[in-house]
């Protein structure tokens, strides 16, 4: 089943392309929507390709998008994924995962497409495509597919794709106290504190790794991290710096909140004491 972490996989896979460097006339993305809808202009030069690119991307990922299932034009993009429910009443809800629609200059028509990859409070973080890698250049005509931060007043529409998979068939009721914080432990945190459900903590610095040895199963590193909501969500509590990223500073402050010794170091009695709180909460134990 596709979830919102496996479309952010593919979108971060793409970071770096740019039309201009294509040997193919078009883009990858025209090309591609060229094959799919028979209609061989979408593969021309000079055919803007945001949206092609977020309907890639799912596609891609597997997931099924509402009729005609591919998108090319912003508005439309909007109006089907509203006729069937999935268009946010509150766009500061927007979870990673979830489109995001621009209108830049403010006529009610929106302009431009991403993917929400953070949500940080007063921004977003979003992966886009033919947009410039900085406010220099053009937003939604600047042919490279970059990671961009967006405050909230060019936002127009916040989208929900049909994630089957993030969401788990029925809540956790128990969380088993090994001292290891894998998928189901992240399931349970995601659930208490009301953050996309997949068992996924997202884009985690890889240098960090050292200091969490009872880190399993769901836990994504990379080199540029951005962070994960449930972890930003955690830090607050904690009362530190909320920038999604785990690191032996907040592991402290999880330490002392969870009343363990403090060394920095995510182990198992650190993680065991953080499974019994998740129970306690959940009341399955």
């Amino acid at each position: 089943m596709s979830t919102a972490s496996k479309v952010l996989q593919v979108a971060r896979g793409e970071l770096g392309y740019s039309r201009w460097d294509d040997p193919g006339e078009g883009t990858k993305y025209g090309r591609w929507m060229a094959r799919v809808t028979r209609q061989a202009w979408f593969a021309r030069s000079g055919v803007p390709y945001c949206n092609m690119f977020t309907s890639w991307v799912l596609a891609t990922a597997g997931v099924r998008e509402p009729a005609p299932g591919y998108f090319a034009y912003v508005p439309s993009t909007i109006k089907e994924y509203a006729r069937q429910g999935r268009r946010l009443g509150n766009k500061h809800s927007a979870a990673p995962g979830d489109l995001v629609c621009f209108d830049w200059d403010g006529d009610g028509v929106a302009d431009h497409i991403g993917i929400c990859e953070v949500n940080n409070g007063s921004y977003l973080t979003c992966i886009e495509g033919n947009t410039s890698g900085s406010w220099q250049g053009s937003q939604s005509n600047g042919g490279g597919v970059y990671r961009r931060t967006r405050g909230w007043s060019g936002i127009c529409a916040v989208l929900r794709p049909d994630y089957t998979g993030s969401q788990p068939a029925q809540n956790a009721s128990h969380v088993a106290e090994d001292g290891y914080w894998g998928a189901s432990t992240t399931r349970a945190l995601q659930q208490i504190n009301g953050t996309p459900v997949d068992g996924v903590i997202s884009s985690q610095e890889a240098a960090n790794k050292q200091y969490m040895p009872a880190a399993t199963s769901g836990w994504e590193w990379a080199s540029n991290p951005v962070g994960s909501q449930l972890i930003a969500r955690m830090q607050r509590a904690f009362g530190v710096d909320a920038d999604g990223i785990m690191g032996p500073g907040t592991v402290k402050a999880m330490q002392k909140y969870y009343g363990v010794g403090v060394d920095g170091y995510m182990g198992v009695e650190t993680v065991r004491a953080m499974q019994r709180a998740i129970n306690r909460q959940l009341g399955g134990k």
